[in-house]
Order: C-alpha cells, then structure tokens, then sequence
C-alpha cells in the first residue's frame, strides 16, 4: 500500500490464500503462485524492481524462485530480498551452548522454513542466477537474545544491522539483475 501511495504500479504473487486475501483488501492485485514450482505469471523483463520479502526460506526449490524472478526482471532491475540469517550472532551463540538456532525445527514444523541463508551462500545463489549484490545490510544485531530485547520495541537498535551485517538477525539485500534476458 505504501509504494501505490507513491505512484508506484504494484502486483504481487502468494502461495496462502489468506495472506494473498490480505494483500486484495489493500488494493494489491495478488496472483495465487507455487514460488517453487509454477512459472511466474507475467511475460519477461516485466518489472524494474521485484521485492521478495521472508519467502525465499519457505521454498523448496529456490533455484527455481531465483529463475523466474530473473526472468520478469527487466535488464538492470533491482531485487530486494531479506531472510532469516542462520549466522546471527545469537544463533551462533546458540550452536556454541549446543541449542538449536532460531527458526530451525528439525520437523519442519512452526515457522515453516525448508532452507536457511548465510549472507555468503545468498551471494553465491544471487549470482549464479545473473545477480549482483550492490548492498547488504542486516535488520539488527542480537546483543541479548530475541525474547528480552527487538527492533520493533527499541528501533535504534536497526542501525547495528548496518555496522555488522553478517551478525543481524535478517540479510537484506539489494541487487541488479546483469545481463540480457532472464536464464
């Protein structure tokens, strides 16, 4: 809703009917889309800028998500895409005390992530797909762990996703799609 109040064409694609119902009482045009499966419904080099915003962890075949976004990303678009980061600095310290990291459940259950990220294994998959990463930042660094403290209850925290990236609790990312037509 926000980009539309700037003048901005919005379309958007969801695999749950109730978030893809949300989204059509906002005034967002949302298609019903298996990320991982289905080919995205729009012709190539469609869009100047895709956001995918905490989906790329729930598919299972990312390969394929990254495909098709090159592929409706117009040459010298912009992707915008966050995810949890398996390598917080609270999850690192949750493997040395031999816990679990967040958002990992051994029965895929809860939060329903199939795939966790590091900011370096997201770099590599968005090149391989004809990405640039221009920009990384994180949401936050988890000095004392997510249930005492968040960004949303103390906002200042944000800007130390800015000064140790590799240690937030999300990567986001901004690149460029290189090259000629989607792969």
């Amino acid at each position: 809703a926000f980009l539309v109040s700037l003048g901005w064409q919005v379309e958007g694609m969801e695999q749950e009917g109730a978030l893809a119902e949300e989204a059509a009482k906002r005034g967002i045009p949302v298609r019903r889309v298996d990320f991982g499966r289905e080919q995205f419904p729009w012709s190539t080099a469609t869009f100047d800028a895709v956001v995918a915003g905490e989906v790329i962890e729930h598919v299972i075949d990312t390969d394929h998500l990254l495909r098709e976004t090159a592929r409706v990303l117009r040459p010298g678009g912009i992707l915008v895409i966050t995810t949890p980061n398996l390598a917080s600095l609270e999850n690192r310290v949750r493997l040395l005390l031999g816990r679990y990291p967040m958002w990992m459940d051994h029965q895929i259950q809860g939060s329903g992530h199939l795939r966790y990220y590091t900011p370096r294994i997201l770099r590599c998959q968005l090149e391989r797909h004809g990405f640039r990463v221009e920009r990384h930042v994180g949401n936050w660094v988890p000095f004392l762990p997510q249930r005492w403290v968040d960004d949303r209850t103390m906002p200042w925290l944000a800007v130390t996703g800015d000064w140790w990236p590799s240690l937030a609790m999300a990567i986001l990312m901004k690149a460029r799609r290189v090259g000629g037509s989607g792969q």
